[in-house]
C-alpha cells in the first residue's frame, strides 16, 4: 500500500496528530529549549554531585599548652572529627602546631591555617581571620563540652558511665521509605512548576494555531475535509505526547540524578510519586490544552488570546500555588479535585501520607472529569472557531448553535 493510500485510510485525527508532532520535531526553538532544560536539571544535579562528593577541610593552628582541666588542643581538634563524622558529616580537620598562641594567630592571618584553637583560663577561644565556620564550632563546643566533662569527673572520681547511664536516645521510624518533610515539599514544588511550565510551553501554542487559523480563514478549508472535532482532537493529542514525553524524560533524568545524592536511599518512594505525577500530568494537561483550544476559538486576532485564555492562566496558577501551599486536610481534599490533583496527589504520595488505593480513586475521577470538560470544550471550539465577527466571550460561545 502507497503513502496516498495509507493517509486516506488513517483517521482524520492522526494525520493531524502527526503534522503536529513532526512540526515540533523540526522547530529549533523547541528542541533548543528542551535541551537547555535537561541542562539544567543535569546541571543542578551534577552541582549536587559534585558538592556532596567534596570533602569539607578545616586547618586549626593549636599550641601545646593545655587549658584549665588538662586538654590539648589537638586532642580536642580529633575529638571534633569524629564528632563530626559521627553526625554523617563528611569533613577533615587537622591540627596545624604553632609555638605560642601569637603565632597561632598570625597563622590565621597569614593564611597557613583557617581557624585557631587557644586555651583560656574558661575554655577554650576559636579564632578566625573575618569569620569563624559555625559547623567548626558546634563540632569543637561539643568535643570540649563532652572531654571537660569527663575530665572533672575523672578528677572528682565519678564513674561518668554510671552517671550518665539511661540518657541515650536513639530513633526509630515506623515507615523507613517515607521522605523528610524538607525534600517532600522540594518534590513538591518540581512537580508544581513542572506542571505550570509545560502546560504553558505546549498549550499557549495551541491556542496560538487555532486563532491563526481562523484569522486567516485556513480553518475554513479545512473544516471542509476535515471534522471539526478531528482537528481538536489531532492538535491536543500530538502536544499530549510531545508534552509527556518531555516530562518523562526531565522526570528521569531527574530521578539518576537523584540516586547519585544523599538522598538515594528514598529514589523508591520518589520514584513512584513522579511515576503517580507523570498519569495525573497527562489527564491534567489533556483539559488544559482543551481549555486553550478554546480560548483560541474565541478570540478573533492573536491579540486576544491573551484576554480569551485567563480562565486556562488562572486555573494553572491555582494548581501551581495550591501544590506548594497546601497542608493537611485541605491537601487531603484537593488531592482529588481534578487538575489539582495533578500535584496534590503525588505530593501526599512521597510523604507517605496516601493509602494505596487513594491515588487509584483520584485518577478515575481525574480521567471522568477529563473527558466530560473534553467534550465540553470540543462543543465550544466547534461553535467559535468559525465566527469571525469579533472576540467571543464564554458565555456567547455557550450560546451559538451547534
Amino acid at each position: 500500500m502507497n503513502a496516498a493510500a495509507e493517509t486516506q485510510t488513517r483517521p482524520a485525527w492522526q494525520i493531524v496528530a502527526l503534522r503536529e508532532l513532526s512540526v515540533k520535531a523540526r522547530d529549533k526553538n523547541f528542541l533548543m529549549s528542551l535541551v537547555v532544560t535537561l541542562l539544567l536539571v543535569a546541571g543542578t544535579f551534577g552541582v549536587q554531585i559534585w558538592l556532596s562528593g567534596k570533602t569539607p577541610t578545616s586547618s586549626i593552628a593549636v599550641v601545646t599548652q593545655k587549658n584549665a582541666a588538662g586538654l590539648s588542643g589537638s586532642s580536642l581538634v580529633d575529638a571534633a572529627e569524629k564528632a563530626a563524622k559521627a553526625d554523617h558529616d563528611k569533613v577533615e580537620y587537622t591540627s596545624v602546631s604553632a609555638s605560642s598562641p601569637a603565632d597561632a594567630r598570625d597563622a590565621v592571618k597569614s593564611g597557613r591555617a583557617d581557624l585557631a584553637l587557644l586555651p583560656t583560663s574558661g575554655g577554650w577561644t576559636l579564632v578566625g581571620d573575618k569569620d569563624v565556620d559555625a559547623d567548626v564550632k558546634k563540632f569543637v563546643t561539643s568535643a570540649a563540652a563532652e572531654q571537660t566533662l569527663a575530665a572533672n569527673a575523672k578528677a572528682q572520681g565519678v564513674d561518668l558511665a554510671k552517671l550518665s547511664s539511661g540518657a541515650n536516645v536513639t530513633d526509630e521510624r515506623l515507615d523507613p521509605g517515607s521522605v523528610n518533610a524538607g525534600l517532600g515539599k522540594l518534590v513538591t514544588f518540581i512537580f508544581a512548576f513542572l506542571f505550570y511550565f509545560v502546560a504553558f510551553i505546549f498549550g499557549m501554542p495551541i491556542a496560538q494555531s487555532v486563532v491563526e487559523e481562523k484569522q486567516s480563514r485556513i480553518v475554513e478549508i479545512l473544516a471542509s475535509a476535515v471534522p471539526l472535532k478531528h482537528l481538536l482532537a489531532g492538535k491536543v493529542i500530538g502536544n499530549a505526547v510531545l508534552a509527556l514525553a518531555q516530562v518523562t524524560l526531565l522526570v528521569g533524568v531527574a530521578l539518576i540524578g537523584l540516586s547519585q545524592t544523599r538522598w538515594s536511599t528514598l529514589i523508591g518512594t520518589v520514584a513512584s510519586a513522579s511515576g503517580w505525577f507523570v498519569v495525573f500530568f497527562l489527564a491534567g494537561f489533556l483539559v488544559v490544552a482543551c481549555m486553550f483550544a478554546v480560548a483560541g476559538a474565541l478570540a478573533s486576532r492573536s491579540e486576544d488570546v491573551q484576554t480569551t485564555a485567563q480562565p486556562v492562566t488562572m486555573l494553572v496558577v491555582v494548581v501551581l500555588m495550591l501544590g506548594m501551599m497546601l497542608t493537611g486536610t485541605a491537601l487531603k481534599v484537593a488531592s482529588f479535585v481534578p487538575v489539582v490533583s495533578t500535584v496534590a496527589m503525588p505530593a501526599r504520595v512521597i510523604t507517605g501520607d496516601a493509602a494505596w488505593w487513594e491515588p487509584l480513586v483520584a485518577l478515575v475521577i481525574a480521567g471522568v472529569a477529563a473527558i466530560a470538560i473534553t467534550r465540553v470544550a470540543t462543543r465550544l471550539y466547534s461553535r467559535s472557531v468559525m465566527q469571525t465577527g469579533g472576540r467571543l466571550s464564554y458565555k456567547e460561545a455557550f450560546k451559538l448553535q451547534a
